[in-house]
Formats: C-alpha cells, structure tokens, sequence
C-alpha cells in the first residue's frame, strides 16, 4: 500500500459519512461485485466482529438481531437489498460500516444514548466532521508528547522544586555528626592500635 493510498483509507477509516468514503466501504463488504449488500456478505463480516467479541469475552447479538437493526437503521428501498444508494440515503452509514468492521466504534455505538445518534442526524449545524475531529484528537496528543518530552529533556522539574534553596547544613545536621563521630572514634581506634 502507498502513502497515498493508506492517506486515503485513514481517512475512509475515521470519516465514514463522508460519500468517498461510503462508496470505498460499499466495494469492500460488495464481494461478490453485484452492487447489492446480500445478507450472506453482511454475515460473512459480522462473524468476525463475532469472533473478536468472544474473544474479549463480550457475548455478541445474534446475527438475525442485528440484521434486523440493520435494515432499521438503513431502511432499503428493496427488502433484505443493501445499495450504495440506500447508504448514502441513511445517514447513518457510519454506524452500519462500523457494525462490520471497526469493533471498538461499534461497541461505542452500542452503549450510545440513542436519541444522541437521532439528535446527530438532525443536527444540520457546522458541526465537524469525523475527520476533522480526529485530527484534533491526534493534534492534541501530539502536542502533549511533544511537550513532555521538551521538559524531560531539558530536566524541568519545576513541580518538584522548592522555592528557596535549602543550605546543605540544614540537610542532615544529625547524619553529619553520626557519620563524624563513628568516623574519629574508628580513627582513634587505629591510632592507639598505632601507638600500641
């Protein structure tokens, strides 16, 4: 894969309202190239998202649940007939592609209050897109890695310093006297072995 092509399925990946990207996800689940999403292909992708769930211990909707949620949300022109047309129609084919391929946005979906997702489609707003809000999530962080690692290697440490410098008698007046005296009286000891 090039650079201009991972651009381009980045950008498919985190913004799947964006038509392009409706259109890249449609050819990928269209196996079988007859411009139709059957119910065999779209079982053909949830029996992995299936097999990821089991794997984290998560117990999966079955299928004929989710078919049906499906259908629901994308409402085809022709019954149990996916088209591009119909995903593009919807709305909601973010939701849909993220049924079949990305687990972690799925289950975020599905914990979702879902009269936020019904406000989202009605919110005809400048609101931005998901890639625009993916950048800035990934702006943000690299902006902070960045700065963490401009402090250590600059050794600032300011949160940890005292405002006034602490004088080295002040640091272990104590220490300093024990460490003095069992050093003489060690000291004396080999002297009088010496004078001895």
């Amino acid at each position: 894969m090039s650079y201009a092509d991972f651009v381009w399925f980045l950008i498919s990946e985190e913004d799947k309202r964006n038509p392009t990207s409706i259109e890249y996800w449609f050819r990928c689940m269209d196996v079988d190239g007859d411009g139709i999403l059957s119910m065999y292909e779209l079982e053909y992708f949830y029996e992995e998202q299936c097999e990821r769930m089991e794997a984290m211990g998560i117990e999966p909707l079955p299928f004929h649940d989710l078919l049906c949620q499906m259908l629901d949300l994308v409402k085809p022109a022709s019954d149990g007939r996916i088209t591009l047309r119909d995903l593009k129609r919807c709305r909601m084919a973010h939701i849909f592609y993220d049924t079949f391929f990305n687990l972690e946005k799925y289950l975020d979906h599905e914990q979702r209050d879902p009269f936020a997702v019904q406000k989202d489609v009605e919110n005809d707003g400048p609101e931005p897109s998901d890639w625009d809000r993916f950048a800035a999530e990934e702006y943000e962080a690299l902006v902070t890695e960045e700065s963490a690692q401009v402090q250590l290697q600059e050794g600032s440490f300011e949160d940890y310093e005292s405002d006034e410098p602490v004088s080295p008698s002040e640091l272990g007046n104590k220490g300093n006297k024990i460490v003095t005296s069992s050093l003489s009286e060690k000291c004396g000891k080999l002297q009088s072995v010496d004078e001895e």
